[in-house]
């Protein structure tokens, strides 16, 4: 987890000191100046590539309510062990947001089935299906599970006054 304060000196000590009490926490490193900064910054950066090292992934971007979080990561992982016994799930994310990346290993990296499996389990805890990159076409088939056709409808409603002949971006979020 890389956790960054922006205020003063003493926000950055209380910091250190929480890292320092919490006893589950194997390994850390507190930068103290900009320099560290920059270094674990740049060590965050290298996450995806790594990933990228071990196979080709299988990618979601979902977000979660705060306290569903916990139990969804500890459940997408028995899912994923149990459908997909050869998936090796990679989770990062902004995690004050409830952003979450879970990047799959060890699968096809087009298995809608999977998609299918962890969007589902996103929707139940109520979250949602994207979080940062969109519906776009590729998750329009579950947009239902997170919106109500009323909802639909009004996305349709206010597409259809801006753009009457379906010319921006046409079948993207909804289907034409």
């Amino acid at each position: 987890m890389l956790v960054e304060a922006t205020a003063d000196a003493e926000a950055g000590a209380l910091l250190g000191g929480l890292v320092g009490a919490l006893p589950a926490l194997a390994d850390a490193a507190v930068g103290v100046d900009a320099a560290d900064a920059r270094r674990l910054w740049a060590y965050r950066e290298l996450h995806t590539e790594s990933v990228g090292r071990v196979g080709v992934p299988h990618k979601l971007d979902v977000a979660l309510p705060l306290p569903a979080l916990a139990a969804f990561v500890e459940q997408v992982q028995v899912v994923l062990a149990q459908r997909w016994p050869a998936a090796a799930p990679w989770l990062w994310g902004h995690v004050g947001e409830g952003n979450l990346h879970l990047n799959v290993t060890g699968v096809e990296p087009g298995d809608e089935d999977l998609d299918d499996a962890v969007l589902r389990m996103v929707a139940e805890a109520g979250g949602s299906i994207s979080a940062e990159h969109g519906i776009g076409r590729a998750k329009q088939r579950w947009l239902p599970l997170v919106r109500s056709s009323e909802e639909l409808a009004l996305w349709r409603a206010v597409k259809q006054a801006f753009d009457p002949t379906g010319t921006l971006n046409p079948g993207v979020l909804l289907p034409n």
